[in-house]
């Protein structure tokens, strides 16, 4: 066996015992290796009393710690997709504290409530509108979801009344082809209140251009 320090009484084992030896577990003739000769020194009583080695490392953990630290690791996973730079500060090997299961539970929460913004308008979501062909209306913050002068027309407004989005799956006038409309936030409620049109990346253009018109699935 080899001395791994000079400042304890660790040796490192031979092939096939797994792991470091303590000179205490061969019993109290271990405690004097130069002191000794003859039978008792080439294998007598010290190895007799001789323990099982351990290995050094991490503890085993219990079925219900490798429950837990599965589901943080689950946890740690699902808040990286929301926030991609969170760092974690867990101990060699992984966590299974329930306590931190309930802070990464909780951090989880905070992520999926946070604000989303309508890159368009600036304006904070509230929900989404869909007509489950795949064309999703934005409900702002504050606002509401109406039908239009058709029944089959879905206007989303902001908190005074003003549209938000318009969605007409029958077009509207002499336009006929399905389409919608985006609208920046204007006086109030109807056609006088409405705001200037937007197209699709949110810049403002006239009411009646082709850019105004967004089109839809059918």
């Amino acid at each position: 066996m080899r001395r791994i320090s000079d400042y304890d009484d660790f040796y490192e084992a031979p092939i096939g015992l797994g792991g470091a030896l303590e000179l205490r577990d061969f019993g109290e003739e271990a405690s004097s290796w130069g002191g000794k000769s003859g039978p008792a020194r080439r294998g007598g009583a010290e190895y007799a009393q001789a323990r099982p080695p351990t290995r050094r490392g991490l503890p085993a953990r219990s079925p219900a710690q490798e429950v837990i630290a599965d589901q943080i690791v689950r946890l740690e996973q699902a808040i990286r997709r929301f926030n991609p730079n969170e760092a974690f500060l867990n101990p060699p090997g992984g966590s299974h504290s329930p306590q931190t299961l309930q802070a990464l539970q909780r951090r989880l929460d905070e992520l999926q409530r946070a604000t989303v913004y309508d890159r368009n308008t600036g304006w904070p979501v509230q929900r989404f509108i869909g007509d489950g062909l795949g064309n999703n209306m934005i409900e702002p913050l504050g606002g509401s979801t109406v039908p239009g002068k058709s029944p089959v027309d879905t206007h989303t407004r902001y908190p005074n009344g003003s549209n938000y989005q318009r969605l007409n799956p029958e077009g509207h006038g002499a336009r006929k082809t399905p389409h919608g409309h985006g609208h920046l936030e204007g006086a109030g409620p109807g056609k006088s209140g409405q705001g200037a049109s937007i197209d699709v990346w949110g810049n403002v253009v006239p009411y009646n251009s082709p850019d105004a018109h967004w089109s839809l699935r059918k």
